[in-house]
C-alpha cells in the first residue's frame, strides 16, 4: 500500500532534461574576416559542455551553457618561412599550435521543445592558452574568443541527443602583446549529449 503522504517528481514532458552533459567536435579549414585579419588559419576545438535549463516557455527554452575547451590545435603558417627544394609543398610551410581553455560565459537557446528535432542558437565567451604565441610572433599565447553560432538537436532518444552545428568564433588576444592580427573561425562540429532531470518541478 502507498503512503498517501509520499509525493513523487512529475515527469519531464519532453525530449532532454534539466542538466545536459556533453562534448563536441569540429574543425574549421576556412578563416573569417569580420572582425580578425589573420588568414590562412585552420582551428580544430574539442570541447566538454554542461548546460542547465533555467527558462522554459511552449515554444522555447533557455540554457545557462559554460563549456571547457579539452584540446584546442590551430594550424597556421610558418612566419616568414618560404618554399625550398627540400619543402616545396605549402603543407610543410605550417605548424600546428595547441592548448585548452574554458568559456565560463554561455547561453543557448533551444526552439520546439516538444519536437525531436529543435532547432537553436548558443553564444560563449572565454579564453584559451596556447604552448606557443599564436597568430604573429609579437603575439600572445593567451587568446580571448567569442562566438555565436546556431544548428539542430536530434533526439535519437528522449534523454540523449545528436548536434550538428556553425559557430562563427572570434579569437584575439584583447591587444596584451604587442600585436594582435585576431582570426575568425567558420566552425562546422557534431556533438552528442545526455541528459537528466533531477530537479525539474
Amino acid at each position: 500500500m502507498r503512503n498517501p503522504t509520499t509525493h513523487y517528481a512529475p515527469v519531464y514532458p519532453r525530449p532532454g532534461g534539466v542538466h545536459e552533459f556533453g562534448a563536441w567536435w569540429g574543425l574549421s579549414i576556412i578563416s573569417g574576416h569580420i572582425w580578425g585579419y589573420a588568414g590562412d588559419i585552420k582551428y580544430m576545438p574539442v570541447e566538454v559542455r554542461y548546460t542547465y535549463l533555467f527558462t522554459s516557455h511552449r515554444s522555447w527554452t533557455m540554457r545557462y551553457a559554460p563549456e571547457i575547451t579539452a584540446l584546442a590545435m590551430l594550424s597556421q603558417p610558418v612566419p616568414g618561412a618560404k618554399p625550398t627544394t627540400a619543402q616545396p609543398a605549402a603543407q610543410d610551410l605550417r605548424e600546428r599550435i595547441y592548448g585548452s581553455g574554458a568559456s565560463p560565459v554561455g547561453f543557448e537557446s533551444d526552439f520546439f521543445p516538444a519536437k525531436r528535432v529543435q532547432p537553436f542558437f548558443s553564444t560563449n565567451g572565454g579564453a584559451l592558452y596556447f604552448a606557443d604565441r599564436v597568430l604573429s610572433p609579437q603575439g600572445s599565447q593567451w587568446m580571448y574568443s567569442i562566438d555565436f553560432g546556431t544548428g539542430i538537436h536530434v533526439f535519437r532518444k528522449a534523454r540523449q541527443d545528436w548536434t550538428i552545428g556553425y559557430r562563427y568564433q572570434h579569437l584575439s588576444n584583447a591587444n596584451i602583446s604587442q600585436h594582435n592580427p585576431g582570426t575568425d573561425a567558420n566552425t562546422f562540429y557534431i556533438a552528442v549529449s545526455r541528459f537528466r532531470t533531477k530537479g525539474y518541478r
